[in-house]
């Protein structure tokens, strides 16, 4: 039969204590604590987007609202507007039926005659649109064309071809759908040209009522476009056909004045 010796006996005993006292020290694993305090620290976090998610419903639900309003403001006032300008339009045509009435009644046999002189006054002058066969003329840079070059387009070339179509016996002409009458100027701003003070963008298209490619100085203005191709490689087109060319803006002269007929004796 064995028996313990002393030193086992303690050693034992030291190691069974120390074991002992270790676990004890051990808090219970968190399987083992309460549900609510296990997931009590995520109580702020979903607090937290909680009331964002309520605050960004409650802008979203202001902004719509506003954004209503705006809309329901605006459509209140274009309709406003618009029955306002309705308003002044049929005053402004009631106003013209009246006065065109009154005319009649003035000219009284004469409204005819008076009429027909009105009407090729006016057409003379570019003030109504005007339609008919005609010429139309198209150029553009040369392919190559440096900023501020002698190959561009420049406000004379535009002029020449003008008059040539005059000389060909145009009763109408535009340029870019400017149309050309008694006050109208086309001139040159820095690279720009203008046109009844209308800046023009190439390419010009220069449209002409009441002359055609073989009328009367058709050669001048080949002769023009075929210079301006060999020297300055301008690129053109001729096109006849039928041609409609806007009213023009007739103002009236600010220094200019009619003569009499004492002013000429």
């Amino acid at each position: 039969m064995s028996t313990r010796t002393p030193e086992r006996s303690v050693l034992e005993d030291f190691l069974a204590q120390a074991v002992v006292d270790d676990y004890a020290a051990i808090e219970p694993s968190a399987d083992a604590r309460p549900w609510f305090r296990r997931y009590w620290g995520a109580v702020p976090g979903v607090l937290l987007i909680g009331v964002i998610i309520a605050v960004a419903v409650t802008s979203t639900r202001a902004s719509d609202d506003e954004r209503q309003a705006t809309r329901s403001a605006l459509a209140d006032r274009i309709a406003t507007v618009t029955a306002v300008v309705s308003d002044r339009q049929a005053a402004v045509d009631g106003q013209a039926a009246t006065v065109e009435a009154l005319r009649a009644e003035v000219l009284g046999e004469r409204a005819v005659e008076v009429e027909a002189a009105t009407d090729a006054l006016t057409a003379e002058a570019g003030a109504i649109e005007l339609r008919g066969p005609g010429v139309t003329v198209t150029i553009d840079d040369a392919p190559d064309a440096e900023s501020g070059s002698l190959n561009q387009v420049l406000d004379r070339d535009l002029q020449d071809i003008v008059n040539a179509l005059w000389q060909m016996g145009a009763s109408g002409i535009a340029v870019n759908d400017q149309r050309l009458t008694g006050t109208s100027a086309i001139r040159g701003a820095g690279e720009a040209i203008l046109v009844n003070y209308q800046p023009l963008t190439r390419p010009y298209v220069v449209a002409a009522v009441g002359t055609t490619t073989t009328g009367d100085g058709a050669s001048g203005l080949t002769e023009l476009l075929a210079r301006l191709g060999a020297d300055y490689g301008l690129v053109s087109e001729v096109s006849a056909g039928d041609v409609a060319l806007p009213a023009g803006e007739v103002r009236a002269p600010r220094f200019a004045v009619p003569t009499t007929q004492e002013d000429t004796q």
